[in-house]
Parts: C-alpha cells; sequence; structure tokens
C-alpha cells in the first residue's frame, strides 16, 4: 500500500502542469489559476480536518506564525515561480530543471549543518547539473525568463523543504498542511489587487482549476504522507520520481511537444541523477 500510494501522489502532482496549461487555454492566468487552485484546496482540507482531527486543537504561538510563513512565502512563492515558468517554456523542459532542486537542498545542507555530501552525492549532483544544463540549453532564445523562473522555483521549493522539516513535526501532517495552504491562499488573494488578474472563464477551465485543486494537491500531499509513512524514506523519494516522467509524457502526448534526443538525454541524466542521489541517502543514514 505504501508503494501504491506515493505512486498515486507522484502521478496526481505530475498531471499538475497540464492542468494548468488548460486552464490557461480557457481564460485564467498564473496568478488566478493559483488563486482558485489554493482557495478550493484551502476549504477542501479544512473539511477533511474538521472530519478527521475534530476536537484537536489548532496551533498557537511560534509555531503557528511558522506554519503561516511556510505557506504565505514559502509555498507561495515556490509556486508562483513554478506556475508563471511553465507558461513561458514547454513543460518537459520546465520540469527538468525544476527536478534539479536536490541540488539545492544539498548544497543547503552543507552550507546550513555542515553535512558536506560524499564523493557518490557529488557525481549525483554533477549528474543532475549536466542534465539540467542540456536540457536548459534546448530552451529557444527569447525564453529564457521560464528557465530563471523554473530555477527560481527549486531554489524556493528547497527553503521550503529546509525549514518544514523542521517546524511540520511539531504539529502533524494534517494541521501543518491545512494551516499552509490555507496561508499559501490567502497570499495570492492579497497579490490579486495588485497584479490583476484573471481565473478561468468557462467550465473546462473550472474542471482543470478543481482537478489541480484535489488530484495535484489534496490527493498527491495525502497519498505522499500516507506512503511515507509506511515506507523507507529512501524507497518513498525513488518512487517519487515517477512525478516528471508523467509531466514529461503529458508534455509530449497531450501537448505535442517535441522530445528531440538531447532534450532525452537530458531528463535521463536528471531522473538517474536523482534517484541515485535519493538511494545514497538513504544509505548514508541507516
Amino acid at each position: 500500500m505504501g508503494i501504491f500510494y506515493v505512486l498515486v501522489s507522484g502521478i496526481s502532482f505530475g498531471l499538475l502542469p497540464w492542468f494548468a496549461r488548460i486552464a490557461y487555454d480557457h481564460g485564467a492566468d498564473p496568478l488566478g489559476m493559483l488563486i482558485a487552485r489554493f482557495s478550493l484546496a484551502a476549504v477542501g482540507l479544512v473539511i477533511i480536518r474538521m472530519i478527521y482531527q475534530r476536537g484537536v486543537a489548532w496551533p498557537r504561538g511560534k509555531t503557528l506564525a511558522q506554519l503561516i510563513g511556510l505557506g504565505a512565502v514559502g509555498y507561495a512563492g515556490q509556486s508562483s515561480f513554478y506556475f508563471f515558468g511553465i507558461e513561458r517554456i514547454d513543460i518537459s523542459l520546465a520540469t527538468v530543471i525544476f527536478y534539479s532542486y536536490p541540488v539545492f537542498v544539498v548544497l543547503a545542507g552543507w552550507a546550513l549543518w555542515g553535512a558536506k555530501p560524499s564523493l557518490r552525492v557529488a557525481l549525483c549532483l554533477t549528474i543532475v547539473v549536466a542534465g539540467t544544463a542540456l536540457t536548459a540549453g534546448q530552451v529557444r532564445a527569447g525564453s529564457f525568463t521560464g528557465v530563471l523562473l523554473m530555477l527560481g522555483a527549486a531554489g524556493w521549493y528547497t527553503i521550503y523543504i529546509v525549514v518544514a522539516s523542521k517546524v511540520t513535526p511539531k504539529v502533524g501532517a494534517l494541521t501543518s498542511l491545512t494551516v499552509i495552504m490555507v496561508s499559501t491562499a490567502a497570499a495570492h488573494l492579497l497579490a490579486w489587487p495588485i497584479h490583476q488578474s484573471s481565473v478561468p472563464t468557462d467550465a473546462t477551465g473550472w474542471w482543470a482549476t478543481g482537478a489541480a485543486a484535489f488530484i495535484s494537491t489534496i490527493i498527491a500531499m495525502g497519498f505522499f504522507l500516507a506512503g511515507v509513512a509506511r515506507l523507507d524514506a529512501g524507497v518513498a523519494s525513488v518512487l517519487s520520481t515517477i512525478e516528471p516522467v508523467v509531466s514529461i509524457a503529458v508534455g509530449v502526448i497531450a501537448l505535442n511537444e517535441q522530445l528531440t534526443p538531447v532534450r532525452t538525454l537530458g531528463a535521463v541524466a536528471v531522473l538517474l541523477g536523482v534517484s541515485l542521489l535519493a538511494q545514497f541517502s538513504r544509505a548514508s543514514t541507516k
């Protein structure tokens, strides 16, 4: 069941860029899509928590402030970079570039806690960086803003992961996720008057937005948490690489994106590097 949960989570996350592109084609822009997605997800999570954790106290004080910051600054920032990025470049390219974030995570651990990477980990990081560079080099002229946005998403996600790993265990997964999602929705709603945006204008656009909220947010996050509770973290990390595979497949199959030999080589390098990195990280913690 743990394997099943993580695979469902990865597939659900992997479909997110497709849902976003559908919403964009039906009247939404990135900020409008984010506002609708996170508002729906926040409402859904509050209802789920009321059902399953009725009577459990909400966090207070410093912990509450940290969770709000994780949502309003961390997840909101990362998702903004990501959604504006996939608006500008192919999903297959954007996905590979974003999945360079384990490089940032390892480097952050080295800088903050002195966790110097081993030779094997350094080799994995080199493979990931090389694959990312190959992929980024395939972006046509004029689209490098998209590359920078996806690198920004990867870097911001690193900060989110590092902080969340210290804060969320204090109050539990569901409560943490609910507070983070409500805060993320609030941050995007506050940005609406500053950056006038458009939500979907028809049923198809709202269907895609609803799918992004419930499939690629609530189900994806919930199933991942359920999976890692039953699996070794290293195994879960390797299984999670199905997410970029799904996103790349969606770009090629559903959106007719071209997967050239160089793009394929870059994608394979990144996926191989991330998978090996997860395996070596697991081995080093045993």
